[in-house]
């Protein structure tokens, strides 16, 4: 009975995977950041929302868009047509120039008032103009023209909006539902730059499915845990006052590591040094918090960032700074190394090696300003280490973090927890749309001593689409309550994500 069983069990997870492959090859869906840059969700993903060292450079500066290699000289792009331009007042388009509005040429016969005339005859489809440089072919699509107003205020011509949607199937032997397929999620994603000069980006949680939300009036809301839910809503103010500093504000993921929540290839394991929480205290290093960050690049390849958290209900502020610097590969600016053809190839040719560190320190607990009421309040800090080595086709992160809280369970009666979490994945790309990875955790959080193997699949039928086949094996030992008892779990998942 228990072979038959189990054999069902195996054919029904089979038969999801391939229907789920099948139903996923016919979404066509083209999300916000690549409809805004006319470009595919490729240049910025391995497979997405994993992000290469491009999509890093695009989130590091204010969501502008750099374009792949070095920025070529103008004098390489052959003007557009007089007639065209006088009837669209369009620029040529170079892929690999800095992208976003902000024409000044534009601009100034806007402002003398040389648009197109409106008895001119209107331009009712795209006008493709063949625009060559010295080593490829581009051509720029010319549509109707831009209007004044728009124009002059910036604003996106394309409505820079997009929907990711996530469907979980989950089989775990131990739990009373064998297998559910009831986890499915909804999310509106908002973002883009004005003219260069402002960046901004929001989500907005539409729906979620088996979430309970959280009562902790102390705690800014976790991020996307709540139906209805706003996960970050932030805006960046580039280059404040013609300095490298960029100023965000809002509600924000402050950053602290290396990878924002979402930048990973499983679809629902975070990194435990980002997702552990310690006793009464709901804080991660992932969640979204209301705070002011002020961050720089120098010398291309260094990246500083430091910001203030004005936590819920609590008189004092909570303080972060994180600091990363890049070896190899494109900066923090799209710049490529030299490649000298006449030298002897070396390893050092294909390697990238960014290392980052970070601190953290608040408070958290009941609300401290209430008169005649002893505030039981837990003071805490993290700091900790990233690494991320590319090398051709494979990828190795190494994430560590070591915390304290001095009253984590919210009374006095219990002693201070100190906290070690690790993480290492190695990933390897098999074929361009897909990619392997195996992630062991450690993590020691005063309750539990818990060791975890994660090996995910990710496969991508097309770019904006991607199908997860992930196992998580858990075991270790936890001391909640009077005694220890042992955990152990096994959980197999497929899950899909799409953006449109």
């Amino acid at each position: 009975m228990n072979f038959a069983r189990h054999s069902i069990n195996i054919n029904l997870l089979l038969l999801l995977i391939v229907s789920v492959i099948l139903a996923a090859s016919d979404v066509y869906a083209i999300p916000a950041f690549t409809r805004a840059n006319n470009v595919e969700c490729s240049t910025c993903h391995t497979i997405f929302p994993e992000l290469n060292e491009y999509g890093e450079a695009f989130l590091k500066n204010g969501y502008v868009y750099f374009g792949k290699g070095k920025k070529k000289s103008a004098e390489k792009a052959k003007p557009v047509p007089a007639t065209v331009e006088a009837k669209s007042a369009a620029l040529p388009v170079d892929s690999n120039i800095v992208k976003g509005d902000g024409n000044a040429d534009l601009l100034s016969k806007l402002k003398a008032g040389m648009m197109v005339s409106a008895d001119a005859p209107a331009l009712t489809a795209a006008t493709t103009v063949p625009v060559a440089d010295a080593e490829s072919s581009h051509v720029a699509v010319v549509g109707e023209a831009k209007s004044e107003g728009i124009a002059l205020s910036g604003v996106p011509d394309q409505l820079p909006i997009s929907f990711t949607a996530n469907l979980h199937g989950t089989y775990n032997k131990d739990a009373i539902n064998e297998f559910d397929f009831s986890t499915r999620s909804l999310k509106l994603n908002a973002g883009g730059n004005f003219k260069e000069k402002a960046g901004f980006f929001g989500t907005y949680l539409v729906y979620t499915e088996n979430v309970a939300a959280t009562n902790n009036t102390s705690q800014t809301p976790t991020n996307l845990t709540v139906k209805n839910d706003i996960g970050e809503l932030f805006l960046i103010w580039r280059h404040l006052f013609e300095s490298p500093i960029n100023i965000k504000v809002g509600r924000l993921q402050p950053k602290l590591g290396l990878w924002k929540s979402n930048n990973k290839l499983s679809t629902t394991n975070s990194y435990a040094t980002y997702s552990y929480t310690v006793g009464e205290s709901l804080f991660k290093l992932e969640q979204p918090q209301d705070a002011v960050e002020a961050n720089m690049i120098i010398a291309n390849r260094l990246f500083l960032a430091g910001g203030v958290v004005n936590r819920k209900n609590q008189n004092t502020k909570e303080w972060y700074t994180h600091a990363s610097v890049k070896f190899g590969g494109a900066d923090y600016l799209v710049n490529e190394p030299e490649i000298d053809l006449n030298k002897e190839e070396s390893v050092f040719d294909y390697l990238t090696l960014t290392v980052g560190g970070y601190g953290y320190v608040g408070t958290n607990g009941d609300p401290n300003t209430v008169a005649g009421v002893t505030p039981r309040q837990n003071d805490f800090y993290r700091t900790g280490v990233d690494i991320d080595l590319l090398y051709k086709l494979f990828r190795l992160k190494l994430s560590g973090v070591i915390g304290n809280d001095d009253n984590p369970a919210l009374s006095y009666s219990l002693p201070p927890v100190k906290t070690y979490v690790a993480a290492v994945e190695g990933e390897y790309t098999i074929l361009q749309n897909l990619i392997g990875s195996l992630r062991f955790e450690y993590q020691d959080d005063g309750s539990n001593i818990v060791r975890r193997f994660i090996p995910t699949l990710a496969y991508a039928p097309i770019e904006n689409v991607k199908v997860a086949a992930e196992y998580k094996h858990e075991y270790g030992t936890s001391y909640k309550t009077t005694g220890a008892t042992e955990i152990a779990n096994q959980i197999g998942t497929l899950g899909v994500t799409f953006s449109f």
